[in-house]
């Protein structure tokens, strides 16, 4: 487990090409809310398993927690594979299981949206990860667990995208929102009353309240807003800011109960 001290502004922007925590211009407010819920996880033992997007929140608290002049640690680490989300829960149940994670009060993981397909089984995902679930509370009892429901993709609007819709056509990224929004809703019925970071509710959120949705296949399906995002699917300074208050806050509620 690689310990990250996010006070000090460790460059994971180089692994993201994002800027560095100081030089951030994401425009969150730093309240007394904020405040509270660092002090409230400075000091605690997280691991937090991730890929890409998990760097992005990362970041984002790195900048939040300077601003604020609160120092937080959050140990994290990548767990399997992207596009393979079954090793990915493997990896984590592993690591609840090693020594390394000797002493951890709250644990989390999260799915990256590459891990989702037109063709992916919501079900079956959510089952594998309970299985894991299971295996890290056998190993650690004493571990909070915090669900993360994964990150979205933003709408395509390129022409062949737009062709496709005229013509009733599937659009592919539609498609994978749709299979994110399916497991979101069945991680939330597993797991009921639990501690839960919603990334995708976070995403799919504007600053004004409103949210990004768009009809799939009949369903009002959540997307990634553009204006949190470099590219569709990363986040950008702003995204990030905005993702790592939502982050310490609903880790900060899991240490409080």
């Amino acid at each position: 487990m690689k310990l990250v001290a996010l006070f000090l502004g460790l460059a994971l922007s180089a692994a993201c090409g994002g800027s560095t925590p100081t030089a951030m211009k994401n425009s969150v407010l730093v309240d007394d809310v904020l405040k509270s819920d660092l002090e409230t996880v400075r000091g605690a033992r997280v691991f937090f398993g991730h890929y890409s997007v998990g760097a992005n929140i990362l970041e984002g608290l790195a900048g939040l927690a300077h601003e604020a002049g609160i120092p937080v640690q959050v140990g994290e680490g990548p767990v399997g594979e992207n596009t393979k989300p079954l090793a990915k829960f493997e990896d984590f149940a592993r690591h609840a299981e090693s020594p390394a994670s000797e002493g951890e009060q709250l644990m989390l993981m999260k799915l990256c949206y590459v891990d989702f397909t037109p063709d992916s089984d919501p079900d079956a995902l959510v089952k594998a990860y309970a299985a894991a679930v299971e295996r890290v509370r056998k190993a650690r009892p004493a571990v909070k667990i915090v669900h993360v429901t994964p990150p979205l993709f933003a709408r395509s609007t390129d022409l062949k995208s737009k062709v496709k819709r005229t013509l009733g056509s599937a659009v592919w990224e539609d498609q994978a929102n749709l299979r994110r929004l399916e497991f979101r809703e069945q991680l939330l019925r597993r797991f009921p009353g639990e501690p839960v970071f919603d990334l995708a509710l976070v995403e799919s959120t504007r600053p004004d309240g409103t949210r990004e949705e768009y009809a799939v296949e009949g369903r009002t399906v959540p997307m990634l807003w553009p204006g949190y995002s470099s590219d569709g699917g990363h986040l950008n300074d702003f995204g990030k800011g905005i993702a790592a208050k939502a982050f310490v806050h609903a880790l900060a509620t899991a240490l409080r109960q």
